[in-house]
């Protein structure tokens, strides 16, 4: 059997990632599965958007379980709080069939991941600096600017 690259590579991406790059993946991931739930309440499919909702649901507890309330303090409560809401939005989604409730999670877990991606940028380095010296000589030097 041979295995699909897309998948394979996909595996190492995840099993190689920090924290922050996971919780990144999460949001994605979370975010493309309400679109999908989304489109699929827009046809009527709601067997294969309770699916989708369900996949996010089990995204957003993990999200929730992964919290240090201790440690996290004041930024660990608000998550909590808006985690429980996404829930709450994506259960509403269900009952009413609404897709309204699905682009309200969705705003909140949109703007959660833009808030997360720009705090890692702001957590890398602008530049990285590399010389090379021989006998008290710079004979190489490359500058990468972020």
């Amino acid at each position: 059997m041979v295995a699909n690259p897309y998948l394979s590579y996909q595996k190492a991406h995840v099993e190689t990632a920090d924290r922050g790059t996971l919780l990144l993946l999460l949001y994605d991931a979370a975010i493309r599965f309400i679109k999908e739930a989304r489109e699929e309440m827009e046809e009527e499919n709601y067997a294969e958007a309770f699916s989708s909702i369900a996949r996010v649901d089990r995204i957003v507890k993990e999200l929730l379980a992964s919290l240090d309330m201790e440690k996290g303090g004041e930024i660990a409560k608000n998550l909590f709080k808006l985690y429980e809401f996404v829930l709450w939005k994506l259960f509403e989604a269900e009952r009413d069939r609404n897709i309204s409730h699905l682009d309200e999670a969705m705003h909140v877990l949109d703007e959660l991941r833009s808030a997360w991606k720009e705090a890692l940028e702001k957590q890398k380095p602008n530049s990285v600096k590399v010389s090379v010296k021989k006998e008290d000589k710079e004979t190489a030097s490359v500058s990468i600017v972020g």
